[in-house]
């Protein structure tokens, strides 16, 4: 199992209750592909350096993930799915 970082920026424009089914809905994607949730940080609403879709601003979601580094394909493929995430990206973490 190996270490990464999961950078969200999610759709400032949406409310907070789909907001809410957006994490909860990654979150039982983790499940389904046994990834271990060691830290959720919330950043919050933050200036974009450039637009995607049209925002300035984006909600910011940081994951510090321990999983096997196969999963990472089938996750991305239902995570682009998703309208209300704008960007994400994996990191993997040195040991």
């Amino acid at each position: 199992m190996a270490k990464y970082e999961l950078m969200l920026i999610l759709n400032p424009a949406i409310s907070d209750e789909d907001r809410t089914k957006s994490m909860d809905n990654l979150k039982k994607l983790f499940a389904d592909n046994s990834v271990t949730i060691e830290k959720e940080d919330i950043w919050g609403e933050k200036q974009l350096a450039y637009k995607i879709k049209s925002f300035n601003k984006g909600v910011y979601v940081l994951f510090n993930l321990e999983f096997d580094g196969k999963a990472i394909t089938s996750m991305t493929k239902t995570m682009n799915l998703d309208l209300n995430l704008l960007r994400f990206m994996f990191v993997k973490l040195d040991k």
